[in-house]
């Protein structure tokens, strides 16, 4: 048996300054570039909220993705097979949709609430992957979830 410290996703993407400076500038996150090839171009590194000489000391969690740059060889750059999406917990959800729209990102629409008690909108980022902001706002039993899913089918 063992136990799970942390999971950390990794995405892969064309350019990890492009992608960088897209969450830097919807989301306000930081940017941290860690290795770099002979060319000068980032080869892996990170976007976050938060402190990252913080979460070094493991003071804070981190809240954010690697990001790796895609090996040109044989096959183009395609997230296609992927299917990525991330679920980013928030405690205002509406206060992060207020703020992307107004930095120039395209959520897929305004925030909704949803059957299982949180509240979400969802936005495609740089390379298209799936980013859906969520907030719980009302505490549900499995069988209310169970219940009101059921509804959403009948209609």
């Amino acid at each position: 048996m063992y136990t799970l410290q942390r999971i950390e996703v990794v995405l892969t993407v064309p350019s990890i300054e492009e992608t960088a400076a897209w969450y830097e500038r919807v989301l306000g996150w930081t940017a941290h570039y860690d290795v770099f090839d002979a060319q000068g171009r980032c080869l892996f590194g990170s976007v976050m909220q938060g402190d990252l000489e913080r979460v070094m000391r493991e003071e804070e969690t981190f809240k954010g993705f690697n990001l790796s740059r895609f090996q040109e060889g044989d096959r183009p750059y395609s997230n296609a097979g992927g299917n990525f999406s991330a679920l980013i917990s928030v405690d205002d959800v509406d206060a992060v949709y207020a703020q992307v729209v107004e930095r120039g990102g395209e959520p897929d629409a305004a925030p909704e609430d949803q059957f299982w008690g949180g509240r979400t909108f969802s936005l495609r980022d740089l390379n298209g992957f799936n980013l859906t902001f969520a907030q719980q706002v009302e505490s549900v039993s499995l069988e209310e979830i169970r219940q009101r899913h059921r509804d959403t089918l009948d209609l």
